[in-house]
């Protein structure tokens, strides 16, 4: 029976030993703990919140987090252990690796770690967040499969064999909800010091180590951990998401509109197209013209939303792409309404050239779903009335390249209105966009890896800000 096995069936036997009557009603307290405050505040019950978050599969997650805070824990009146008691009783019929973990288990704290680089299935080299120290290497196979670098968790890190693991719990953190939490644990901590001093003396606490004292306020720490997860991910669930749409102000629609044509006119569309004003080469040896109509009246006139679009040479909006195929002439746009306008301007321009368009189009959600899916069942075709991913990737990188160069001269509210170059400059202003820079890459990993594509380059930026050597540190 291999290690794994053995925790696995340590684990198993001691969630039976909790719950027999004399410490099952210890362990629903130090669950209320966790959770009646945030069901309090949000007015619901236990159970609707358990159905809640068993449908977004966070249930599993959220139990084995709170399940080893109380076995952790040493409970009044007499400090008992459910993990000492069941030993004591029990721990016959255990592994020494079985015992031996269950040990570590006992005496280990939660704490909130940054990701700093991953190798998935194998290892990920850890910051702790709220102690410090230098970064250090947990060995994991499945923990770390679906992490990316600048993740944020709360987890349990114990040395099993010279080799730091973790425990079963592990919660994911969003950047906004772990810098809620670092706030909230700042302020704990000088008020547990000030409450141990009281009762211990001010001579006792100075004889106690930074680290020990840390892992004695992380021991009674963990219910905030679950308190500001739990109340952040509601919130996200519960809010929608906010419309993007490009520089017009139209909805952001990937379309894609179809020309047929015979062989024999395909010179004749080409040098129409080249003879267009509104029409440009993208490059000389290939059939592919952009669009970039004269702006008028309505261009850059955002109707609300995240607006997004391409730009030529950092200035002008690229309306759409032309590309001429063998027996067809395919238009991409980033929205409804251009596709429509597109239209109507090539049949005009073309008459008697193609045929009949034929459109469809997909939202950034569809987008997203449908790859999704496809990584799922890799071996399912999409059908033909759907964008081409490769396609739909080009159009994410290249606004992400002209967004993302824009943004280091104007001013982001994250960095208190002020520019990415200008807060470089400055020790203060260093540390914020280094986070900035931080958020940007982890979410843009995250949004790869859910569709199954090469994830933007963004190293460039930290180049650029003169930040590369902060990078890893």
């Amino acid at each position: 029976m291999g290690k794994r096995s053995n925790t696995d069936k340590a684990i198993r036997n001691l969630m039976n030993w909790a719950d027999r009557p004399e410490w099952s009603d210890e362990q629903s307290a130090v669950f209320d703990t966790h959770l009646a405050p945030v069901c309090d505040r949000i007015g619901i019950s236990q159970e609707e919140l358990g159905e809640e978050l068993a449908e977004h599969g966070y249930g599993g997650m959220l139990f084995g987090l709170m399940f080893e805070d109380f076995i952790s824990r040493s409970l009044p009146p007499d400090d008992k252990n459910v993990i000492d008691d069941y030993l004591e009783r029990r721990g016959w019929r255990e592994s020494v690796p079985g015992r031996r973990y269950l040990q570590n288990l006992r005496d280990s704290v939660l704490s909130l770690y940054e990701v700093v680089e991953v190798s998935p299935g194998h290892h990920c080299d850890l910051r702790d967040l709220v102690r410090g120290g230098e970064t250090f290497r947990v060995h994991e196979r499945m923990g770390t499969q679906n992490l990316v670098k600048w993740d944020r968790i709360a987890a349990r890190v114990l040395t099993m064999n010279s080799k730091q693991v973790f425990s079963g719990g592990i919660l994911p953190f969003p950047r906004e909800a772990s810098q809620s939490l670092l706030r909230v644990l700042t302020e704990s901590r000088k008020q547990f010091k000030k409450e141990l001093s009281r009762a211990a003396g001010k001579e006792a606490i100075a004889r106690i180590s930074s680290d020990n004292l840390d892992e004695r306020f992380l021991q009674d720490a963990c219910p905030a951990f679950t308190s500001i997860w739990l109340v952040h991910t509601l919130e996200r669930l519960h809010e929608s998401l906010p419309e993007m749409v490009n520089r017009d102000g139209e909805a952001l629609i990937f379309t894609e509109t179809r020309f047929p044509f015979l062989a024999e006119q395909l010179e004749d569309i080409a040098q129409r197209l080249d003879d267009a004003p509104d029409w440009e080469r993208d490059n000389p040896d290939e059939h592919t013209w952009i669009w970039l109509p004269k702006p008028d009246a309505n261009t850059g006139k955002k109707q609300g939303g995240v607006a997004i679009d391409t730009l030529r040479d950092g200035q002008h909006p690229i309306s759409g792409t032309l590309e001429l195929k063998p027996g067809v002439l395919m238009l991409t746009t980033n929205s409804m309404e251009r596709s429509q306008r597109g239209q109507g301007i090539l049949e005009a321009l073309l008459h008697g050239l193609v045929g009949p368009a034929l459109s469809k189009l997909q939202t950034p959600e569809q987008l997203m779903a449908e790859n999704e899916n496809h990584q799922q069942d890799t071996g399912h075709r999409e059908s033909t009335d759907t964008i081409d991913p490769e396609i739909a990737a080009e159009i994410i990188h290249n606004t992400l390249d002209q967004h993302y160069r824009q943004c280091l001269d104007e001013p982001i509210p994250a960095l208190d209105n002020k520019t990415p170059r200008q807060c470089a400059r400055s020790k203060k202003g260093r540390g914020k966009v280094i986070e900035w820079l931080k958020h940007l890459e982890n979410n843009e990993l995250r949004r790869a890896a859910s569709q199954g594509q090469e994830p933007y380059d963004s190293r460039w930026m930290w180049d650029e800000l003169k930040l590369d050597k902060y990078r890893n540190s």
